[in-house]
């Protein structure tokens, strides 16, 4: 079975990778245990992923995966710190606040995570390269991914301008950031709840789309008698479609999430806008990110950037080579938020 395979290589390696740091560790050598519980808990991160829900082993990789990344960032010194929220009914959402050096008050953005990736994974791929440009970045697993999904069934919502208003008033509050330059962004499926987001809540100063959703119609043809025209993202994806959304019908799971549709939403956005699109996309498909461009009318500045095949970073949200995404999205926002693009 091909789940099995995955859970089992990945864990192995991330199992060999803790050992590592327990080795290390014992020796004294922190920084380098540290390193090795960093990359140990993106294996089980991983090796949770494809992995069905009613499985226990999914959620005990995923705590694993937290265990080992909290206690990283302690032994490695990282300029970041696990963050809560109330929202509400006994339920919390958290995320990953990385800061840059210096006591600031610093520009900052919420980054919404894709529709079944973690918090985590996008501090291991964006954080560095956000800090190295005076920018602080705050990773939220919003409702219906991580935390918010395996610990509290918080399931996924349409009005994302909700939790973004919520971790606005956080970080409001935080004396190493600066209210009046706070910004979103958001990867994959986040490129619907960012400009969500922006277009309603109306303190947020720009909005990045680490690749565009602009709706879920490449997905919904076989509903209508036809067939899902892209490739999907997970082995599982029609199970984790209805525990994310809380539905036991498959058309209703569906259904409900895409409602999640940016049709007459960009055209309230009223802040500057960056779209970056891989031009192989097969899960997200160019017209997305074409389309978010097109109706961003009101927008006081907009730039689309395309990473094409022979510059590489070309495939979903730049998989292929996420270096290249990343820096170009923190160069932009630190243009806009008043950042550094360059270093001293």
């Amino acid at each position: 079975m091909a789940a099995e395979a995955w859970y089992q290589s990945w864990s192995t390696v991330g199992q060999r990778l803790e050992r590592l740091g327990d080795e290390m560790k014992e020796r004294g050598w922190l920084y380098s245990a540290g390193s090795y519980y960093f990359r140990a808990a993106n294996y089980f991160l991983m090796a949770e992923r494809n992995m069905p829900w009613q499985d226990r082993r999914k959620l005990y990789a995923y705590h694993k995966a937290q265990k080992r990344f909290y206690e990283a960032l302690n032994l490695r010194g990282d300029r970041a710190e696990r963050v809560t929220i109330s929202y509400g009914d006994g339920k919390e959402l958290a995320g990953i606040l990385s800061l840059p050096e210096g006591a600031g008050p610093h520009p900052a953005v919420i980054f919404f995570n894709g529709f079944d990736s973690i918090k985590e994974m996008h501090y291991a791929f964006y954080a560095e390269d956000a800090a190295k440009r005076g920018v602080a970045v705050l990773f939220i697993d919003q409702e219906g991914t991580g935390e918010a999904m395996r610990l509290h069934q918080i399931h996924k919502q349409v009005n994302s301008e909700k939790v973004a208003g919520l971790w606005f008033d956080y970080l409001a509050a935080r004396p190493e950031i600066d209210g009046n330059r706070i910004g979103v962004a958001g990867i994959s499926n986040g490129g619907y709840d960012a400009p969500r987001a922006a277009a309603f809540e109306k303190r947020l100063k720009c909005v990045a789309c680490v690749g565009a959703f602009y709706n879920a119609d490449d997905y919904m043809g076989r509903f209508d008698g036809g067939e899902m025209s892209v490739t999907a993202g997970l082995s599982d994806l029609d199970d984790h479609m209805k525990v994310v959304t809380g539905k036991t019908d498959l058309e209703a799971a569906w259904r409900a999430f895409a409602e999640r549709d940016l049709n007459g939403v960009v055209d309230k956005i009223k802040v500057p806008l960056l779209v970056v699109h891989g031009e192989n996309d097969r899960q997200v498909p160019l017209w997305h990110a074409d389309r978010t461009v097109a109706e961003a009318v009101n927008s006081p500045a907009v730039e689309y950037k395309i990473f094409t095949v022979s510059e590489g970073s070309t495939e979903h949200c730049g998989v292929d080579n996420m270096i290249m995404h990343s820096q170009y999205v923190f160069d932009w926002v630190a243009g806009v938020l008043g950042g550094s693009t360059k270093a001293g």
